[in-house]
């Protein structure tokens, strides 16, 4: 009887937590994350225009009570680019910041979110900087910086990429970090040669902003 008991609180909290037409089959279980994007007031100062900010949809099988069902995540990219001129190319939209927010997905006492399980350096395959053959160096420094109410560590990496069919010399940001619900990855790329950019992307960082939610 004791077991019977046990075993049907069990299932009534899954059933809380997960909802029952998930348990049964009828319907996917849905988490979504809040933008993560850059104040206009960080833009203006940078000279950083926005070119992209959208949902990207993911959906994957998960097990819970011994039954595999469907969960949808539903993750926001924004990202934004600046003008400078580098040699011998030209002017290009060179200068690269991208915001990536992902939901913590909770079932059954289980967490996932593969976001939080990457390196500064996994974090940076991840993301379309218009950049081509982007090839990522050694990790060349690393630095505190406040985003979104507390200190987060940023770190530093050289690399080489290709820009309008010619090889440059960049400098890579990345971070990750947990805010509210949500996990958030940052991403800067800019060439080696630009001066004060490093500045101009503390500031983006800077004006981050991001519902935590409820």
């Amino acid at each position: 009887m004791r077991r019977r008991i046990l075993a049907a609180v069990a299932v009534a909290g899954l059933m809380t937590l997960a909802g029952c037409g998930f348990l049964l089959g009828t319907e996917a279980l849905s988490f979504t994350a809040s933008k993560a994007t850059v104040s206009d007031a960080s833009l203006e100062d940078t000279g950083y225009e926005e070119t992209n900010v959208t949902d990207k949809n993911a959906s994957r099988e998960f097990s819970a009570a011994g039954q595999t069902r469907e969960v949808v995540v539903t993750n926001w990219l924004a990202q934004y680019e600046r003008q400078v001129g580098l040699e011998p190319v030209g002017e290009q939209r060179a200068a690269v910041f991208v915001a990536f927010s992902s939901p913590q997905i909770e079932i059954a006492g289980q967490t996932l979110n593969p976001l939080s399980e990457m390196s500064e350096k996994d974090i940076l395959t991840r993301f379309n900087t218009g950049y081509e053959g982007i090839s990522v160096g050694n990790q060349t420094g690393n630095r505190n910086v406040s985003v979104l109410g507390s200190e987060r560590s940023i770190s530093q990496f050289d690399g080489t990429a290709t820009l309008a069919g010619q090889e440059v010399d960049v400098v890579i940001h990345a971070g990750k970090f947990k805010h509210g619900s949500d996990y958030i990855g940052v991403v800067a790329i800019y060439p080696e040669r630009v001066d004060s950019e490093e500045d101009r992307v503390v500031t983006l960082l800077n004006g981050l902003e991001h519902e935590t939610g409820s």
